[in-house]
C-alpha cells in the first residue's frame, strides 16, 4: 500500500496510460475487423481494462477501494466486464495496527484510552476502506462498538477523489457512458459524508425516530460523550449477516417472513420516511435470534426529494392519459431529461418508437414480465429499432439523476438481499402498499394537489385555442362533426371542469388545513382528492371512448 501523494499519483498515472495505449491501439486496427470479430475484440478489451483497474485498486485501497465497491453495484450504466470484475472489490480491506487505532482515539477524546474504555479488543470486527470497528467496554460497564478511521485517511480522500476524477475524465473519453460524471459527483458527496461520523450519528437519531414503533428493527444507540467526526461509539448489538442461512435455520425463523420485514421496512423509509439508509449490503444489515434485523453503518444515506416525488406522480398521470408531454414533464421534473432546445420532440420520437414497439411485439396481458417468452420477441425488430434511435440524440437527452443513484444503488442490494434469503418473494407486492402510501400522506398532499393542479389549468387554457380551432374549421366547411360522440364530448367537458373545482378544493382545504392546524380540513382535502380521482379515471374512460 503506497499512501504518499507522487507514489498513488504514478501508480495512477501508470494505469491511464496503458488504458490510453490498449484503448488507441484497438481504435487504430478496429476498421478492418467484422462486426462481429470487433464486439469481441471490444469485449475482450473491457475486460483487460477493468481487470488492472481493479488491480490497481485493490494495491492502492483508501478512496480507491470505496469507489470501486460503489461503482460495483451501478450495472445498470456498466458494461458487464466492469460490473463482474469491480465486484472483487467488495471484501477486501485491510486492517490498520492497533497502535494506529489507539493514537487515534486517544487524539480525538484528548484522553488516555484508559480513562475511557475498561477495555478493546485489539482484532476489529470488521475493515472497510475508511476505517474500522473494534468490541469494546466502557468504564461505566456497556458493552459498545467502536468505529474508527484510519490514520490521515482524510487527505488520503482528498488526493485520491482528485485521481479518480481524473482517470475517469480520460476513461469517458474513449468509453462514452452517459450519467457516469453524475455518479461521480453522487460518490464524492457520499465520501464526504462518510467521512463525518457526527453526520452519521445524525443520520442514524433521525432513521431511529422514523422506527422508533417498529419493533422488527434494531438500530444502536449513539454516546455522543465519546463520538467525534472521526470517532463513533455505539452500542454494540449482536447479529449475523441476514443472508446467512445456517444461522435462520439454526433460530428457527421464517426466510420468507424475514425477507419481507426487510424490503417493508427500507421501503417504508424510502417512501414514507425520505430518509433511508443506501448500503444495505449484508455486513450493514444483521440478523438477532429473535429474527430482528439489525441496521449498522449509516454512512451513506439516501433523500428522496419533492422533486423525485413530484415527477413520479405526473409518470402515473402520464401512464393513464398516455400523454408524452405529460410523461416528458415528469421525467425532466425527476431529472431523467437535460432542458436544452429541441429535446421535448427527440423524447417523443424515443418515446413514440418504444411505445410501438412494446405495444406491437410483446403482449403483456397479466402485465407479468415472467410471462414474456423469449423466443416470442423477434431479435431482427430489437436490431431495426436500434438503427432508428439516433444514439446521439439518446446521449444529448438522457441524464442519470444524482438522487436516483442512491435509490438505484439501494434497491439494487436491498433486492439482491431478499431474493437470496426468499427467491420465491414478490418484491413488487410487498414494496408496492408503502409507494401508494406516499402519495396520500400529509406532507405529500401539498404536491400532489399542485402538480394536479397544474396539469387540469393547463388543460383549461388550450380549450380556448381549441374552440377558436373548431370555428375556423367550421368557417371554411372543413368541419366533421360526429353526431354519436358529441353526448360524450359534453361529458368529457363535464368531467374536466369537475377535475379542477375538486383540485382547487383540495388545494384550498389543505391550505387552511397547514394555516389552521384544523385536521377537519385535512380530510376535506383527501375526500376531494378522492373526487378528483374519480372523474379523473371516468374521464380517461370517455376519452378513450371517442378514439
Amino acid at each position: 500500500m503506497k499512501y504518499s501523494e507522487k507514489g498513488r499519483t504514478r501508480k495512477v498515472n501508470k494505469l491511464v496510460f496503458k488504458i490510453i495505449f490498449r484503448v488507441l491501439f484497438f481504435k487504430g486496427y478496429a476498421p478492418f475487423l467484422s462486426s462481429k470479430l470487433k464486439q469481441k475484440k471490444l469485449d475482450k478489451l473491457h475486460a483487460k481494462i477493468a481487470k488492472e483497474v481493479v488491480a490497481t485498486i485493490l494495491h492502492l485501497e483508501g478512496l480507491f477501494l470505496k469507489v470501486g465497491q460503489m461503482i460495483s453495484t451501478f450495472s445498470s450504466i456498466l458494461p458487464k466486464p466492469y460490473v463482474k470484475t469491480f465486484e472483487r472489490t467488495q471484501n477486501h480491506s485491510s486492517a490498520r495496527p492497533f497502535d494506529q487505532i489507539k493514537t487515534s482515539i486517544e487524539k480525538e477524546l484528548k484522553a488516555s484510552i484508559d480513562t475511557v474504555f475498561l477495555e478493546i479488543d485489539e482484532v476489529p470486527l470488521g475493515t472497510a476502506s475508511i476505517g474500522q470497528v473494534h468490541k469494546g467496554i466502557l468504564l461505566t460497564g456497556e458493552t459498545v462498538a467502536i468505529k474508527v478511521q484510519h490514520h490521515n485517511i482524510g487527505e488520503i480522500a482528498e488526493l485520491d477523489l482528485k485521481l479518480i476524477d481524473k482517470v475517469l475524465n480520460i476513461v469517458q473519453f474513449f468509453i462514452k457512458i452517459k450519467g457516469f460524471k453524475g455518479v461521480f459527483e453522487e460518490i464524492v458527496k457520499m465520501v464526504h459524508e462518510e467521512l463525518d461520523y457526527e453526520h452519521e450519528a445524525i443520520q442514524m437519531h433521525t432513521i431511529a425516530l422514523n422506527l422508533k414503533e417498529d419493533t422488527r428493527v434494531r438500530i444502536p444507540t449513539v454516546y455522543q460523550k465519546y463520538s467525534t467526526k472521526r470517532i463513533l461509539v455505539m452500542e454494540f448489538l449482536e447479529g449475523n449477516k441476514i443472508t446467512d442461512k445456517s444461522f435462520i435455520n439454526a433460530h428457527n425463523l421464517d426466510a420468507d417472513n424475514i425477507a419481507k420485514n426487510v424490503l417493508d421496512i427500507f421501503s417504508k423509509t424510502i417512501f414514507l420516511d425520505g430518509i433511508y439508509h443506501a448500503d444495505p449490503h449484508p455486513g450493514n444489515v444483521l440478523l438477532n435470534k429473535q429474527g430482528q434485523i439489525v441496521l449498522l453503518d449509516f454512512g451513506a444515506i439516501g433523500v428522496l426529494g419533492d422533486q423525485m416525488k413530484e415527477g413520479l406522480f405526473i409518470l402515473m398521470q402520464a401512464a393513464a392519459l398516455k400523454d408524452e408531454n405529460l410523461m416528458i414533464s415528469g421525467l425532466k421534473k425527476m431529472g431523467f431529461i437535460s432542458n436544452a432546445p429541441g429535446i421535448n420532440s427527440i423524447c417523443k420520437s424515443i418515446i413514440r418508437l418504444l411505445g410501438d414497439y412494446l405495444q406491437e411485439e410483446i403482449k403483456i396481458k397479466k402485465f407479468n414480465l415472467n410471462e414474456i417468452e423469449i423466443n416470442d420477441i423477434d431479435i431482427s425488430k430489437i436490431l431495426d429499432l436500434i438503427k432508428k434511435i439516433d444514439l446521439k440524440e439518446i446521449e444529448d437527452v438522457v441524464k442519470i439523476p444524482k438522487d436516483w443513484v442512491l435509490l438505484n444503488r439501494t434497491f439494487t442490494l436491498l433486492l439482491g438481499v431478499a431474493s437470496e434469503i426468499a427467491p420465491e418473494i414478490d418484491t413488487y407486492k410487498i414494496v408496492k402498499p408503502n409507494l401508494l402510501k406516499m402519495f396520500v400522506e400529509k406532507e405529500n398532499l401539498g404536491i400532489i394537489v399542485k402538480t394536479s393542479l397544474q396539469q387540469q389549468l393547463i388543460r383549461l387554457m388550450t380549450l380556448p385555442r381549441k374552440i377558436e380551432l373548431f370555428l375556423e374549421d367550421a368557417e371554411n366547411g372543413t368541419l366533421e362533426i360526429k353526431i354519436k360522440s358529441r353526448s360524450k364530448e359534453v361529458k368529457l367537458f363535464y368531467e374536466l371542469l369537475q377535475q379542477v373545482v375538486f383540485i382547487m378544493g383540495a388545494g384550498f382545504s389543505y391550505y387552511l388545513y397547514k394555516s389552521l392546524n384544523d385536521s377537519s380540513f385535512f380530510y376535506i382535502a383527501i375526500g376531494c382528492l378522492l373526487f378528483f380521482f374519480k372523474s379523473f379515471v371516468y374521464g380517461i374512460v370517455l376519452k378513450r371512448k371517442l378514439k
